[in-house]
Formats: C-alpha cells, structure tokens, sequence
C-alpha cells in the first residue's frame, strides 16, 4: 500500500526579472518593498499566485500591480524551491524574465501601497535585495547572456535606427 504523506500549507508566488536596456547600459526593474518582511528594501516585483488565476496571469498581474506596465511577453525561466527560501514559510517561486528597450512610454507607477516605487537601476550598482532575490536575479542574467548568444533577441533592445561600425 502506498503511504500518503501528510498535507502541509505552502504557497506559490511569482518573481518577475525585467532587464532593460538604455543609452549602452543594461538595468533591472526593482520595487521598493512597502511591506514586512523587508519593508524598506529593494526586490523584484513579485507576489502570490491569485486563487483562480495561472502563473502567467498572475505574472502579468504582478507586474501590473507593482510597476504600472502592461502588455509585457515575459518567459518562465526557473523555479525556486529551496526549503527555508522565504521567512513567512514554504514558498515556491515561478520566475519569470523579459528583455526591453526602454525610454518613451514605459512610466513606472504602482498601482497598489505594496510597493513604494519602482525604478530602472544600472546591474552594476545593484543594491542589497531583500529574500533571496539576489541569486534569482543571477539566474535570470545567466539566462540573458546565453540566449543573446544563441538567439537573435539583442536586436529587441537596440533602437529603431542603429549603425554597426
């Protein structure tokens, strides 16, 4: 007979990776948390998946929420599911990545008090991320460098009109 293991509360949530590319640098889409734990600090938007919603639904909801951006075509790129990963208890995270040109209409305001603000912010001065954003976020840039190598998708983030010298 097989054994049934016991039920335990977890959760799901979703982290998004926004790279952005601007004037010759690269940056990433950071909220300032609102919220405990880690008011205060700076993370990726991210949050809970909705009851009756998909992880991409929730994905594009998330980024709604907390940035202002819609209409944004993000890829799943990692699960994180380390045990003790979240302070609030068993938390799996679905991360999800995009690539963007920015400048023009991409104005960032949340939409909910979860989030103080977000802000475009160059990788190389990348603050102190509150959970374990931090190796999310070298995952996510890991993933960028190989598929620019394989794949033509650095052209998504160069201007309408370039030269190559």
């Amino acid at each position: 007979m097989k054994e049934v293991l016991p039920v335990f509360n977890s959760a799901v949530s979703i982290d998004c990776v926004l790279f952005g590319f601007d004037n010759g640098e690269l940056k990433i889409l950071l909220i300032e948390r609102n919220e405990e734990p880690f008011k205060d600090w700076w993370a990726l938007p991210g949050n809970l998946v909705g009851e009756d919603e998909s992880v991409e639904q929730s994905a594009s909801r998330i980024l709604h929420e907390l940035t202002g951006l819609s209409d944004i075509y993000m890829e799943q790129y990692y699960t994180f599911g380390e045990v003790n990963r979240h302070p609030q208890g068993r938390v799996i995270t679905v991360a999800y990545y995009a690539m963007l040109r920015l400048g023009g209409d991409k104005v960032l305001k949340p939409l909910t008090t979860y989030a103080k603000k977000a802000q475009w912010i160059n990788v190389k001065e990348l603050p102190k991320l509150g959970f374990d954003h931090q190796h999310i976020f070298d995952k996510g840039l890991e993933k960028i460098k190989r598929r620019i190598k394989h794949l033509p998708i650095a052209f998504e983030l160069l201007p309408e009109k370039f030269t190559l010298t």
